[in-house]
């Protein structure tokens, strides 16, 4: 892999982007089976990009726009994703792990095989999603919310989920614990003693 240290807006294939701050706008160009380690996005406008076959550790995508893009075959490592958009883009066999997607908009996105694993979702939005094989293990899911997308079959037993906005017809088939389902339950009105 070649090692870069600029973006210049043409399209990047077998790169490495190591330790670099990416600012500007990018009207179109694709990353493709590229690592990028370190980077900062914050300060960028990538509406036009489309990332395939990628691996990205500890970079900063902090409230950048994501939306109506493709994202296939990649893995998000430690990166902060706070307030990324997301909205009506498509993921497919993307990994987060260890990830702050705090306040990040996933509303009308069609999500393929995507995992987020050990983190933080809070506030985040799901709305209009649909998806197949979602995964959530070990997440913070505090203050999300789902509406008018199904979560049945959705396993969030091992996830923290205090004060979900979902409509209770879409937690039908929702995989929770004990402990969840009696805090889901005050959502139904249902009073324990």
């Amino acid at each position: 892999m070649e090692k870069i240290n600029i973006i210049t807006g043409e399209d990047l294939s077998f790169k490495e982007l190591d330790n670099i701050t990416v600012e500007g706008y990018y009207d179109y160009f694709e990353i493709d089976n590229c690592l990028i380690n370190k980077c900062d996005f914050s300060k960028s406008n990538l509406q036009g990009i489309d990332v395939s076959d990628s691996k990205i550790l500890f970079s900063n995508f902090s409230n950048v726009d994501l939306s109506d893009r493709s994202y296939k075959n990649i893995i998000f490592d430690n990166c902060s994703l706070i307030g990324v958009d997301f909205n009506s883009s498509f993921l497919e066999n993307v990994t987060f792990t260890n990830c702050n997607l705090s306040y990040s908009n996933f509303s009308g996105c069609n999500l393929k095989e995507v995992s987020f694993n050990s983190c933080k979702l809070d506030d985040a939005s799901f709305n209009e999603v649909k998806w197949k094989k979602l995964i959530f293990d070990n997440c913070s899911l505090n203050g999300c919310e789902f509406f008018q997308t199904k979560l049945k079959d959705i396993d969030v037993s091992n996830c923290q989920i205090k004060d979900l906005r979902v409509p209770i017809e879409s937690l039908k088939g929702l995989v929770v614990s004990y402990d969840q389902a009696i805090g889901l339950s005050l959502l139904l009105g249902i009073k324990i003693k």
